[in-house]
């Protein structure tokens, strides 16, 4: 009881830090067996663990990104076509034209942010567990545990014991506000569980009469938090081998962010306005992990930098992946299953889908290329609005007439037909 009790317990990221703190709890059990009681390399397996169970995630969402590439040149030709056309009627226009070019290859535009919004609790959690591992795992929360008892029977307070540490975390202002109004043992765990080297000494300068206990339990710290000669409690310093963590961590981050946006045109794109965002991101975050590296323990980059080389793998082999997958077959597969859909609806798929097989990104890009300048941009637009459908497929919108076998008209009428597409 005294463990869950610290355990983050918010509402949303409270069950899936519990959950991840049962799989950490496994492993280091595991690890016990075979004498390796290690913090350092448990977080390591632990992030690798945790980051393949979102795999899935991740070649859903880079399979949305690949279609997203085929889509994009018609996609951009909308928005060049209404881009400086800012009333209502225009918009419209504009959003059933999308709307229109997403149905024709078959992908919602929300299936490339679910995988996102999925894995957004679980990386958040997966922090939480991080931060205060003696909460989460019954074995390290013991050897904290006795000194905790002798320390609070001495008289020393969780406050005291928080001004001894060097990172001020979250972990520690919870503790030292929750043991204002109870005098639980676990508040004393949650701080001594983040001291560093430095922090020992000065918990036997106020304590000396427990200078043995302390010591002792230091030592088991240090060996449960110790890798490659590091202490992983303890903070990177500039003069220090320990300037390795925030390296690698911009070094692997960098290569990373490199790797998966091979081949992504989308990421490149000078039309495509959220390349440029995308490029500063992946410009500015590497040294911003870098720099943080030197606010948090080295556990903390350790976790970073394990999660960056898992992402390196893990985007090599998708990029192999998707390099030898069929694109032009999983296109062809997604207009089958909207011709499909056309049929629930009672359209004609023959004529709706005629000239939707046909019409590539691959053609209209080469189509461009040829013209040189790309004076006749008119000519995109056509082949992006050509799609023939039905003769009579022609409806209005309210008061609002299209022309008829375009695909603004086909469009509306989808959103009429199937109301729960609508926006």
């Amino acid at each position: 009881m005294n463990v869950i009790l610290t355990t983050y317990q918010g509402a949303i990221l409270g069950p899936v830090a519990r959950l991840l703190g049962y799989i950490l709890q496994a492993l280091y059990a595991l690890l016990s067996n075979f004498g390796i009681e290690n913090t350092a390399i448990c977080i390591i397996l632990f992030t690798f663990i945790v980051n393949a169970l979102m795999l899935p995630m991740q070649i859903k969402q880079q399979k949305f990104a690949k279609m997203s590439s085929i889509m994009n040149p018609e996609l951009t030709e909308i928005q060049k076509k209404y881009k400086n056309k800012k009333d209502q009627a225009s918009q419209q226009k504009m959003s059933l034209e999308t709307q229109a070019v997403y149905q024709k290859y078959g992908v919602s535009p929300a299936s490339g942010c679910l995988p996102m919004l999925i894995t957004f609790p679980i990386i958040f959690a997966l922090y939480r567990v991080i931060y205060n591992i003696p909460a989460y795992v019954p074995q390290i929360y013991d050897i904290y545990s006795g000194l905790a008892e002798k320390v609070q029977a001495a008289g020393v307070t969780v406050e005291q014991l928080s001004k001894m540490v060097t990172s001020n975390t979250y972990v520690v202002r919870d503790a030292v506000q929750a043991a204002k109004d109870s005098s639980n043992l676990s508040y004393f765990v949650d701080v001594l569980g983040q001291f560093n080297t430095s922090a020992w000494d000065k918990l036997v300068d106020i304590c000396p009469s427990l200078e043995s206990t302390i010591l002792s339990v230091a030592e088991q710290s240090g060996h449960i938090n110790s890798f490659l000669g590091l202490n992983i409690a303890d903070t990177p310093a500039v003069k220090s081998i320990s300037i390795i963590i925030p390296i690698l961590s911009v070094i692997t981050q960098i290569a990373s962010f490199k790797i998966s946006m091979a081949g992504n045109t989308q990421a490149t794109d000078p039309d495509n306005p959220a390349a440029a965002s995308m490029k500063m991101m992946n410009n500015v975050m590497p040294v911003m992990t870098g720099l943080m590296c030197f606010m948090f323990p080295i556990g903390v980059g350790i976790y970073w930098v394990a999660g960056n080389v898992f992402r390196i793998f893990q985007s090599l082999g998708i990029n192999m992946y998707f390099g030898r997958m069929d694109m032009d077959a999983e296109v062809a597969k997604n207009i089958e299953k909207t011709k499909k859909r056309y049929e629930k609806l009672g359209v004609d798929p023959n004529t709706a889908m005629k000239d939707i097989a046909k019409k590539r990104t691959s053609s209209i890009q080469s189509g461009a290329a040829a013209d040189g300048n790309k004076k006749d941009n008119n000519s995109i637009s056509k082949n992006v609005n050509s799609v023939k459908l039905s003769k009579n497929s022609y409806r209005t919108g309210g008061n609002k007439k299209y022309k008829e076998g375009s695909i603004a008209s086909y469009a509306n009428m989808m959103a009429r037909d199937n109301p729960g597409d609508k926006k």
